[in-house]
């Protein structure tokens, strides 16, 4: 029998769970396209985050402006996960019911560290924003049901009626122009190599250094229709669509940054190593071979594992860490990755700000040790990223978390027309400037084949 009854609402510890009728996280969506802090979240399906949810019209947004200010940010974000968790239901299908979602950009939190200095972020976009939302709609592809559950009636009846029941037309982009960069082939070669000098200069032993690629629209692109075209063709774990008044962004993450339970167990799963996929069986299966097998690309994803060991650390129980996994293939439609996988539990009742601090950003975005890499990042890069490189996810109300680390995340502006696709990879001793360069035009594949361009003819 199942848990709940089709179409019939059941109220679960305060609240308030209804099967709807089944349709895809897409068309239920469609009429939210457009609308600021309307979100779809949207799991890859690898059978273990098949989940689509969407939310829309929250209560109260956390929105940091200023960087400076991150310190009562936080203390505002722990006020309201910990008022909200006091009346939270504890039984809803899905991963979130009611809760907190957003993203946390990259420059958001650097004023922990008084030391570092970093440039401002390029966009329109907060430097963290979260909506509180006391309702959700939830789809579960597999089983093919869809639920929407709520703290209240009104909420829920809001969303429920604010969902979409047709398939939205097949999105058609409309024309960009040339794909352009920050960065000269010449240039971004020239700094990689920079980096290689600091490295032996022992200034840091590894450091992610990134490209921004950016295209104009001939006429206004719908950041759905964007998102669409990017989840569609690709099997990315956590995908993301984020509307704001200022712009949008989509993501089509592979990388978790930390998934956090109820009972305060705590998972990181950083990424580190890329290959293109192949042609065939046979060069795709030695692709990934070869991946597995070089020296360099398993040192610098070992020591972002360690890096994020120790994070971990600070904010876990003595002897509780656990590294299960340590250069696992990760094979998806367009690239083949290494991950690791580092686990532990909580000390205490520690606030999810307090793990946003401790572990924010992903080592696998920085590199190691962490604040010297950002350090020689903003130096090389002279611009900030925003929300790439930064997280996105949600703190469901129930106390779990999920985020993932905003890597293959493009930002639309608010006149839907200038599109970003900021694209990097980690950089050793060992690392070749050439072919650093190439690994970020297989990365920006996605979004260059859904807005109708081949590789960047960068200038």
């Amino acid at each position: 029998m199942p848990l709940f009854n089709r179409l019939r609402p059941a109220y679960l510890c305060g609240m308030l769970v209804r099967e709807i009728p089944w349709r895809s996280a897409y068309a239920a969506f469609a009429p939210l396209a457009g609308r600021p802090h309307a979100h779809l979240l949207h799991g890859g399906d690898d059978g273990r985050s098949a989940w689509s949810i969407i939310v829309a019209r929250p209560s109260r947004v956390l929105s940091l402006q200023d960087p400076a200010d991150a310190a009562a940010w936080i203390a505002d974000l722990n006020a309201i996960v910990g008022e909200r968790r006091r009346g939270a239901g504890v039984a809803a299908p899905g991963p979130f019911a009611s809760g907190l979602v957003g993203y946390v950009g990259y420059e958001a939190l650097a004023s922990a560290e008084p030391t570092l200095a970093l440039p401002k972020s390029p966009y329109r976009l907060p430097a963290a924003c979260f909506g509180v939302y006391d309702a959700t709609a939830v789809f579960d592809r597999q089983a093919r049901r869809a639920f929407v559950a709520g703290r209240d009636d009104d909420a829920s009846a809001a969303l429920e009626e604010s969902l979409g029941l047709e398939e939205p037309v097949a999105p058609a982009l409309p024309v960009f122009g040339p794909v352009l960069s920050n960065f000269t082939r010449t240039a971004y070669e020239a700094a990689i190599a920079d980096v290689i000098e600091r490295i032996r200069a022992g200034d840091f032993f590894q450091a992610n250094i990134a490209q921004t690629l950016t295209a104009e629209a001939h006429d206004p692109v719908s950041p759905f229709d964007l998102f669409r075209q990017i989840a569609t063709s690709s099997d990315a774990f956590f995908s993301a669509l984020l509307q704001f008044n200022q712009g949008g962004v989509v993501s089509n993450s592979p990388e978790r940054f930390f998934r956090l339970d109820p009972d305060g167990a705590i998972v990181a799963e950083p990424i580190k190593g890329t290959r293109p996929r192949g042609r065939d069986g046979a060069e795709d299966r030695a692709l990934a071979e070869a991946l597995v097998a070089d020296s360099k690309d398993r040192a610098e994803n070992i020591m972002i594992a360690d890096l994020m060991r120790n994070d971990l650390s600070q904010i876990c129980e003595d002897h509780s860490i656990r590294e299960e996994a340590i250069c696992e293939l990760l094979s998806l439609s367009r690239v083949h990755h290494m991950v690791s996988r580092i686990s532990g539990r909580l000390r205490g009742d520690v606030p999810v700000g307090e793990v946003l601090l401790a572990l924010f950003p992903s080592g696998s975005v920085t590199g190691a040790p962490k604040i010297e890499a950002m350090r020689a990042i903003g130096e090389i890069e002279n611009r900030g990223r925003g929300p790439y490189c930064g997280a996105i996810g949600y703190v469901d109300d129930r106390g779990s978390a999920d985020f993932t680390v905003a890597i293959r995340t493009l930002m639309l502006d608010a006149n839907q027309r200038s599109l970003s696709i900021p694209v990097g990879g980690g950089i050793t001793l060992r690392s070749d400037p050439s072919a650093e360069y190439e690994e970020t035009l297989v990365k920006a594949s996605a979004a260059l084949s859904a807005i109708g361009r081949g590789k960047s003819h960068a200038s």
